[in-house]
């Protein structure tokens, strides 16, 4: 039996779902080592304070901790960059892939206007909102290396009152980021999901061709991204939510649900 279009574009879209998971994927490990760069700035730092021996003297551990700020500011713009990185990254995927669905199963992309003017609103609502803590992302970006930066000193006091060589602390504070990827993780995975997401929507809200987006939960739910997609908001159905609802964006912190759209069958032809 031949797929209607809205079956064709169905699958599309669950396929697309499974390549994003492979590009945040690689959005993490970006990110991941995008904040590992700060070890460069930390080691010429520690080369500075440090005697012939390479080991620093007690005396100095007041004035190096000081310069730590330094290390904290390089954290912050390393890891603005490996977000917008993941944000864009994402835009451009759904965008790109969503128009090309559109010209394969209906014969003519989503939209019509400038899909580079999309990608930027995407980026600007992604930055600028407000999430479940109360913090937009450079928020988020900046609480998260002041905590690298006070554990990194935790490390560095620590090693020169044992009179450690700076080659040791730089080890240690390789360990001590190596314990926190969790966190950077989890920020792409929710930032990238919600650009992912917004971009599905903005996509739809410009389109003459969508009536509807239909929500999946992905394997890391949580009650709220069960609650919405067994809701049925407006009679069209379970799971079914109109382009500009935006409780659909980010349901939760590390959501992977993703959206398909439901088709306006008077604006084409099956």
């Amino acid at each position: 039996m031949t797929k209607t279009a809205q079956e064709r574009l169905n699958d599309i879209f669950e396929r697309m779902a499974k390549d994003y998971k492979k590009l945040s994927a690689k959005e993490q490990q970006f990110a991941i080592k995008e904040f590992a760069r700060v070890r460069g700035d930390l080691s010429d730092l520690l080369s500075d304070f440090a005697g012939k021996d390479g080991t620093i003297k007690r005396q100095r551990i007041n004035r190096l901790l000081r310069e730590l700020d330094e290390i904290e500011t390089a954290l912050r713009r390393y890891g603005m960059d490996a977000m917008n990185h993941a944000i864009d990254a994402s835009a451009a995927f759904a965008t790109d892939r969503i128009n090309k669905a559109f010209e394969r199963v209906v014969g003519r992309p989503a939209i019509s206007g400038s899909m580079t003017r999309l990608n930027r609103d995407v980026a600007l609502y992604v930055t600028k909102r407000f999430g479940y803590d109360g913090l937009v992302l450079s928020d988020r970006v900046w609480r998260l290396a002041g905590d690298q930066r006070d554990d990194i000193a935790k490390v560095l006091r620590s090693d020169i009152l044992q009179g450690e060589s700076t080659s040791k602390m730089i080890a240690d504070v390789r360990k001590v980021q190596d314990n926190e990827t969790w966190k950077i993780k989890r920020l792409v995975i929710t930032e990238g999901n919600t650009a992912y997401r917004v971009a599905t929507s903005y996509n739809a809200q410009r389109s003459k061709l969508v009536k509807a987006l239909e929500l999946h939960p992905g394997a890391k739910r949580s009650p709220a991204c069960s609650d919405l997609s067994n809701e049925d908001r407006y009679g069209l159905g379970r799971g079914i939510f109109l382009p500009d609802d935006p409780d659909i964006y980010n349901p939760h912190p590390q959501c992977t649900s993703y959206l398909t759209y439901v088709l306006d069958g008077s604006d084409y032809e099956d």
